[in-house]
């Protein structure tokens, strides 16, 4: 069965976050290019139009999507008593070490709590494997869900969010969750 692949776009505290959805889970979320990064602690998650808005009335975990950000952004602790959308991601394949990367960190990192990459590399079951685990960081396509701005140097170092290009943004995720 191929995707129909639905968009929305929203307003958020860290900017504009798009999101790409099917009736089988989400795609893809995609933070706005931090290149000045300067966060609105009042901006309230939004639809960037009422197009958008409708879109997520045809697709259920693009909607679950939604108010997941919407109820991250409020307070991020109450994201822990929310189930995740479903993801119908395709860039790396289930079962593989990417795969085990990433659910282990939506699972078993909480909200508020950081992790090294030595220390997920092996939680999934290889401790040499540290510079996987950041190869695995890089792939992964539903950023906030799969909370890899929680993923540090083992010095405590927030190492390079975006290719280093969110370095502030995964600083501010960080204290947004601390709160």
């Amino acid at each position: 069965m191929d995707c129909i692949v639905l968009v929305t776009r929203l307003t958020s505290p860290i900017g504009q976050i798009t999101i790409e959805a099917c009736v089988r889970g989400v795609h893809k979320v995609d933070l706005q290019e931090p290149k000045n990064f300067s966060p609105d602690g009042r901006q309230k998650v939004q639809f960037v139009d009422a197009a958008q808005e409708e879109l997520c009335n045809k697709c259920e975990p693009l909607a679950k999507c939604v108010n997941w950000m919407k109820a991250y952004f409020d307070d991020a602790s109450s994201v822990q008593s929310l189930s995740l959308p479903p993801f119908h991601v395709t860039k790396y394949k289930e079962g593989s070490f990417t795969a085990a990367v990433l659910h282990n960190l939506a699972t078993k990192v909480d909200i508020g709590e950081t992790v090294s990459y030595g220390q997920l590399a092996e939680m999934t079951g290889n401790p040499k494997a540290s510079r996987a685990v950041g190869g695995a960081m890089r792939a992964n396509q539903t950023p906030l869900l799969v909370p890899c701005h929680r993923v540090v140097n083992s010095n405590g170092s927030v190492g390079n969010y975006m290719s280093g290009r969110g370095n502030e943004l995964k600083k501010w995720l960080l204290e947004h969750e601390a709160k």
